[in-house]
């Protein structure tokens, strides 16, 4: 990407305003500046020099370079023209950005890769460690009502530490243990991920992330991998790591199992899951749960 003779202008117009920068973190070379594909559906990069040095500046910058669309011809601007940053404002190593009432109307496919094209590049500055989004002065939320909160580059990352370029979106139902841990509880979540796995790994992805909910209780030991989860004659097939045979004080082995054929058949197209560790099936869970054969949805639990 060339640096435009508008930037220029830009820099001109930041050194008159009497903006103090809070600290100068020197020229950043070799900035990459997210775009989309042709079709809209992913996200690609083109390299641009940045110009000035405080971090204001910085960000300011490259909002201007990403509102001006990328210079390839197969790319695409990540904003449509209807969308525009109003505003930036940068205290404690966040970066908040104000947008126009036009991003509530992108899709939702777009509207993921607009924050993820837009983090990745701010957080690329020395110093940003957050971004934060807001539509006239309220920040966005998901399709359940929940504020996104303070991004960083990790938002967009898979497990295996992989950027996620081409997402899908979705709204699911997870359980997790109540109280007790003999019972399950129902925890709504608009989701993101990558188009590369299937829904069925996001959601045990999730549920060993564990809850968001404060009063719901993690089902799956910290360390679970995940080592392979396929779908297949409305069977899904979840092979964990040795992690899982781990228990967890005070939740149920019940509660474990349940929380992910139950979590995956209420979202998928499956009426069954079974488990594996470690490729067996001949494993001792406990509470007499017999993986050798899939397991149906109990909602009792």
């Amino acid at each position: 990407m060339k640096n435009k003779m508008g930037i220029f202008i830009l820099i001109l117009a930041l050194l008159f305003t009497g903006c103090r920068a809070t600290r100068s973190v020197g020229k950043v070379e070799g900035t990459n500046v997210y775009c989309l594909d042709a079709d809209y559906e992913s996200l690609e990069t083109e390299t641009y020099i940045m110009i000035t040095t405080r971090i204001e500046d910085e960000i300011e910058e490259l909002i201007y370079v990403i509102e001006t669309g990328p210079e390839e011809a197969d790319h695409k601007a990540l904003l449509p023209e209807n969308v525009t940053v109003q505003g930036v404002n940068f205290e404690n190593g966040t970066a908040t950005l104000d947008f126009s009432s036009g991003y509530r109307e992108m899709s939702k496919t777009r509207e993921v890769l607009v924050r993820a094209g837009i983090v990745r590049t701010l957080v690329q500055i020395q110093g940003v460690r957050y971004v934060a989004f807001t539509v006239d002065g309220i920040p966005i939320a998901d399709s359940e009502g929940n504020e996104v909160g303070l991004m960083s580059a990790d938002t967009f990352i898979e497990n295996t530490g992989r950027q996620i370029n081409n997402y899908q979106h979705t709204s699911i139902s997870l359980y997790f243990a109540a109280e007790g841990g003999l019972s399950l509880v129902r925890e709504a979540r608009s989701i993101y991920y990558s188009s590369s796995k299937s829904l069925e790994w996001a959601i045990v992805e999730r549920l060993i992330a564990g809850p968001k909910v404060k009063e719901n209780y993690a089902v799956i030991p910290v360390g679970t991998q995940i080592i392979s989860v396929t779908t297949s004659e409305n069977v899904c097939y979840v092979n964990l790591t040795e992690g899982i045979l781990t228990e967890l004080p005070g939740i149920s082995r019940r509660a474990t199992l349940y929380s992910i054929v139950n979590s995956i058949c209420e979202n998928c197209n499956v009426s069954m899951v079974q488990m594996s560790v470690g490729g067996e099936t001949d494993v001792d869970f406990g509470e007499g749960l017999d993986f050798s054969k899939p397991f149906e949805p109990d909602w009792a639990v």
